[in-house]
């Protein structure tokens, strides 16, 4: 028998055939074996029928003339005898065991008997066939009691052989690279062969990532094409400015480019872009903080209420932050609640430019304005693009002086100290408490104390107030002399005379908010003598009822928005957020019924109870493009744009409003804070808006789909903003390897949603000339701030 015969595969000469008992060649066996069990088949199903047609009293007894259990262990015994064979092979790489084909013929000649031994059985006397039958089933047993042992002698063997090979030893001098593993002799390969397969298989892959770029590039084309064919006008400019956005590398994800990178170098990457971003931020209020390059614990806590396990879930992303729930305010250095920690912000750094400072600055006398008046700041250029669309996300958060110098800037932290250097940022090394609340936001948030904010600021800037907001009177009874203002202006109001009262302190989320149709009923509540726990008067604001509003499928609707005050460094900033969502009514508009709140009061806290909320729309939220989509098709004639009619207006009274307390929150500008507002709009028939109030604690529970995208999108984009400037993730070498996957794998500037409205480095000085010589005398700023913390499900 030739060596050459006995190969299994002729062109791989790592693997050989050393050892066959046969004298043939394996697959001449292997076809002479499967021929051989077919035509066996064959011939007993023939014998079965023929057995069928033959008369019982024809059949011949013959008694049975094998031992069965002899043969097997003669198979046995065959069996080792190989396998010791076998596993004595030292010579080549790769040595299979086959098992022995006489073996198998001997098997299946048994069992050629017993099927022979069945048959003379069924052919013998009418008296014996019981005791055959019983003797058949009984053989019947004892053979498959066999096969059982046989195969479990065979997985004993195959046990035994695998720990027999595993633990053979191999001649060192001969077979130095060998291991032998169920009679198999397995050969490391050499340097060279790994290093060339290595090379082929990189090759292979790199061919394959080509053609798909190809097909990419190619199913592109051709979508362009077909949207090309069915374009308007107007959707190809819109078209131009996208490929124009798609140009720009600063903040573009591509699947193509970074396609090839590995894992480790795409992680390097988004975490380069991160730092980016955070520089970008941190550079306009004139500091920066270097990613740390050793572990630091950082400790937060978050209290109950207002979804606080969406604040929870955020920072899990942010694994250089530990959840410290009974750490006290001295070890913290984040604390989110819904109302502020004074305790807490006692202990933050105050600034060098200190309130009374500030209050002289603003106090300027009229000749040192005169000094002045001919001079421009150079910080003082507005951007014309402050409430349009921007193609560039860099000119969201950045004033346009800056912008050529941060678009060019190498991504890199060198490259952003040495900026830092250039420009005299001031070099942040520790930030040791920061809270999500700013100090005095009650100018914000407390009806009366924004109504009487908004109102001297349109004195000065010489607009009309109530056309930004209903027509509001602040009283504190029926002998002020607001009260009387109101008096004469009811008598001359024709028509129907709808007020609504709201409570000048401690409400939120609709609570006290009572609708009048008549003067007594007004006069009644007004009358009443009430006083708070701190021993201060009740006082109301009367304000007017939008008695015409414009609905949605004959429902009311109120529009919510956010904005952003950030506290960095001394420097305060606004940020209009560029989403958010309508809230509708549970019941038709009447005018007529003004005692049921589902009809007048749109907010959640009181929609929730109604049996209708959420039948028309989920949670009784709508998304701007839904309502868009709703004026295209029911106010054709009118021509109504949210976008362009109504979304500018909503930032203009926005930036009104917070320019309008800009001299008054934070008087000490502590280190470092920040506040997520939320607004709440309302449109009469004329598609007017009108400002109706500011949360300083806006609810984030998400009772919707709508909701449940927006609300953590826009916290994200917040703390991204204000806490990862701060503390920014650490440098990249000292990221443990199972918190990699918590990088945000997003495009960071194209996310963000966030736009600048309002610096301080650029609208203070207009304000500084706006309100010099304003003596701040009114009683919203004597007022003790005063708040409570609304309930919500504890989480």
């Amino acid at each position: 028998m030739q060596r050459d015969d006995l190969a299994i595969f002729p062109n791989t000469p790592q693997i050989q055939c050393l050892f066959n008992p046969s004298g043939l060649h394996p697959m001449t066996a292997f076809v002479a074996r499967s021929c051989y069990k077919y035509n066996q088949l064959q011939r007993n199903k023939q014998q079965r029928i023929v057995i069928q047609h033959i008369p019982q009293k024809q059949r011949q007894n013959e008694q049975r003339q094998i031992s069965l259990p002899k043969a097997m262990q003669a198979i046995k015994k065959q069996q080792l005898e190989s396998l010791r064979r076998a596993s004595q092979q030292k010579d080549g790489t790769l040595s299979l065991v086959f098992s022995d084909v006489k073996q198998e013929e001997l098997i299946l000649q048994k069992i050629d008997k017993y099927q022979y031994l069945q048959y003379k059985l069924q052919t013998s006397n009418d008296d014996l066939v019981e005791e055959k039958r019983v003797n058949v089933n009984e053989q019947k047993k004892s053979n498959t009691k066999m096969k059982n042992v046989i195969e479990i002698d065979k997985t004993k063997t195959i046990l035994q052989n695998i720990l027999g090979g595993m633990q053979q030893k191999v001649d060192e001098v001969a077979h130095e690279n060998h291991m032998r593993i169920m009679g198999m002799q397995i050969k490391s390969f050499k340097l060279q062969e790994q290093q060339s397969i290595r090379s082929k298989a990189m090759s292979q892959e790199k061919d394959r990532e080509t053609s798909k770029s190809f097909a990419e590039k190619r199913d592109l084309y051709s979508r362009s094409v077909q949207k090309k064919r069915h374009q308007s006008p107007q959707n190809k400019m819109k078209n131009i400015s996208q490929q124009n956005m798609k140009i720009n590398n600063n903040f573009r994800f591509s699947l193509t480019d970074y396609s090839q990178l590995s894992r480790e170098q795409l992680f390097q990457l988004k975490l380069l872009n991160y730092h980016y971003m955070i520089f970008i931020v941190s550079s306009q209020s004139n500091f920066y903080v270097q990613p740390s390059e050793t572990i630091t614990e950082f400790k937060f806590k978050v209290g109950k209420g207002n979804n606080s396990l969406l604040i929870k879930e955020l920072f899990k992303s942010r694994w250089w932050w530990n959840l410290n729930q009974e750490a006290d305010n001295k070890e913290l250095n984040f604390i989110w609640t819904q109302i502020k920690v004074p305790q807490f912000m006692n202990l933050q750094e105050w600034s060098k430019d200190p309130f009374i400072t500030r209050q002289k600055s603003l106090s300027q006398t009229s000749a040192d304005l005169k000094k002045t008046k001919g001079q421009k700041s150079p910080k003082s250029i507005k951007r014309d693009q402050k409430f349009g669309q921007y193609e560039d996300p860099l000119q969201k958060l950045i004033v346009e002086q800056d912008l050529i110098q941060l678009k060019s800037i190498e991504k890199s932290i060198q490259s952003f100290l040495k900026y830092a250097e250039k420009k005299d940022l001031r070099l942040i090394d520790n930030v040791n408490k920061i809270h999500n609340h700013i100090e005095r936001n009650y100018h914000l948030g407390n009806k009366k104390a924004m109504f009487h904010n908004m109102k001297k600021y349109y004195e000065l800037i010489k607009q009309e107030l109530f056309r930004h907001l209903p027509m509001t009177f602040h009283v504190s009874g029926v002998k002020d002399k607001s009260y009387q203002q109101f008096m004469e202006y009811y008598k001359q109001k024709k028509g129907n005379n709808i007020w609504i009262i709201k409570p000048g302190e401690f409400t939120n989320r609709g609570n006290g908010i009572i609708v009048c149709q008549t003067l007594a009923d007004i006069h009644k509540i007004v009358s009443k003598k009430q006083m708070h726990s701190n021993g201060k008067p009740f006082t109301y604001l009367i304000q007017k009822y939008i008695e015409k509003p414009f609905l949605y499928n004959k429902r009311k609707f109120d529009i919510r928005c956010y904005f952003l005050i950030t506290q960095l460094n001394n420097i305060i900033r606004a940020y209009w957020y560029e989403e958010g969502y309508i809230r509708t009514s549970s019941e038709e508009f009447d005018i007529k019924d003004v005692s049921n709140q589902y009809v007048h009061l749109t907010n959640d806290a009181i929609q929730k109870y109604s049996e209708a909320y959420g039948k028309y729309e989920n949670g009784n939220k709508l998304s701007f493009a839904e309502f868009q989509r709703y004026l295209d098709k029911w106010h054709t004639n009118e021509h109504l744009n949210f976008y362009k009619d109504l979304y500018p207006q909503l930032k203009m009274i926005t930036l009104n409003a917070i320019k309008s307390v800009y001299h008054k929150i934070e008087p000490y500008k502590r280190n470092y804070n920040f506040e997520i507002f939320g607004l709440d709009f309302m449109i009469d028939e004329k598609f007017q808006p009108y400002l109706i109030e500011i949360n300083t604690n806006p609810c984030l529970e998400l009772s919707s789909p709508l909701l449940g995208r927006i609300i953590p999108a826009m916290v994200e984009n917040a703390f991204r903003l204000s806490i990862d400037t701060l503390i920014p993730p650490p440098e990249q070498s000292i990221w443990p390897p199972n918190k990699k996957h918590l990088l945000f794998y997003d495009n960071m500037l194209e996310n963000n949603r966030f736009q600048l409205i309002f610096d301080e480095r650029e609208d203070a000085y207009e304000l500084k000339l706006l309100y010099s010589n304003q003596i701040n005398d009114d009683q919203i700023d004597e007022m003790d701030e005063e708040e409570e913390e609304y309930q919500s499900d504890d989480d």
